[in-house]
């Protein structure tokens, strides 16, 4: 779908239900923001790089909001053929130089509190197969740093941790617009899932920094929702500071849910602790406990990491 003259977005289904949004800029220098699962490059970007005169050889860089792998399972495909170089923050290189290592530091730990040590096995295989093989990064990006791709557009790098460590929107200044990936993540979508938060200290400093932006038009990776906002990757104007208002206002509940319930649960099992939570968040969020939402896989990782950070 043409978003600017120079914007594309390309969709990716993955496991029948969920979808990623992708983003083509078409300039002297063309660039693909994320690359989808590993499959998503033949069965959905070359379709629709077709229709627009280019094939896969002609991706020039490969930016990569985050590690996560419905973003960066296409990479070593579209390398393969385009010799494409691929950016992603320093702090997210491992997640596509090694993929084990990856799933053993970030994914493990909330799988495992949630199916158990005799499902990991069956998870991380699920969890390669997206990934891809492991891929050598090009260029690590530092917050700030500027990607200049020709034609008047230039994307600054703008280090919004808190879905993950590294986790970085790409700001084209000039037009107002930013490529926000998964750094937003509001209140998830409409499967009453949580937003998929690492550090909620760290998001909510992200939030307050983009609050300061004046950003026109935001870009993002999935179909979020806000308190008042209905499922859109697509996010304008006025839009927009209401939609960062509805993102603090969610990590505050959370925060506040886990730091009050939390001190008498420990030592009771992570679902029985998570859906409690949940159940204490205001009714008007449409969140639902982890068992009837279709897949809890790392929803979860939200309240795993606020319970973390309230042992510290």
């Amino acid at each position: 779908m043409k978003i600017h003259p120079a914007i594309t977005q390309i969709s990716s289904v993955f496991f029948s239900v969920e979808r990623v949004e992708m983003y083509l800029i078409k300039s002297e220098r063309n660039a693909l923001i994320d690359t989808g699962i590993h499959q998503s490059p033949q069965n959905d970007i070359a379709p629709a790089l077709k229709g627009l005169g280019l094939t896969l050889a002609d991706i020039d860089l490969i930016l990569n909001t985050h590690g996560h792998p419905d973003h960066t399972g296409g990479n070593a495909t579209i390398k393969s053929v385009s010799n494409a170089q691929i950016l992603i923050h320093t702090d997210e290189v491992i997640s596509l130089q090694d993929h084990e290592r990856s799933f053993e530091l970030f994914f493990a730990p909330v799988l495992e509190a949630i199916f158990g040590k005799e499902f990991l096995k069956e998870e991380k295989a699920r969890f390669l197969e997206m990934a891809g093989p492991d891929i050598a990064v090009d260029r690590a990006l530092e917050d700030n740093d500027v990607i200049p791709l020709g034609n008047e557009c230039e994307l600054r790098v703008i280090h919004l941790p808190g879905h993950s460590a590294g986790s970085v929107g790409f700001y084209w200044e000039k037009e107002g617009i930013l490529f926000s990936g998964d750094s937003l993540p509001g209140l998830h979508n409409q499967t009453g899932g949580l937003p998929i938060i690492s550090d909620i200290q760290a998001y909510q400093r992200s939030l307050e920094r983009l609050q300061e932006l004046p950003v026109q038009l935001m870009l993002q990776s999935h179909p979020f929702r806000g308190l008042f906002l209905p499922p859109s990757p697509i996010k304008q104007r006025e839009e927009i500071k209401q939609y960062l208002r509805d993102c603090s206002q969610v990590a505050e509940w959370i925060s506040e849910a886990v730091s009050r319930i939390a001190p008498d649960m420990f030592g009771k099992p992570f679902m029985e602790i998570a859906d409690k939570v949940i159940a204490t968040l205001p009714e008007k969020a449409g969140f639902k406990p982890l068992s009837q939402i279709p897949m809890p896989r790392f929803n979860a990782l939200t309240i795993l990491s606020a319970l973390n950070q309230l042992k510290q």
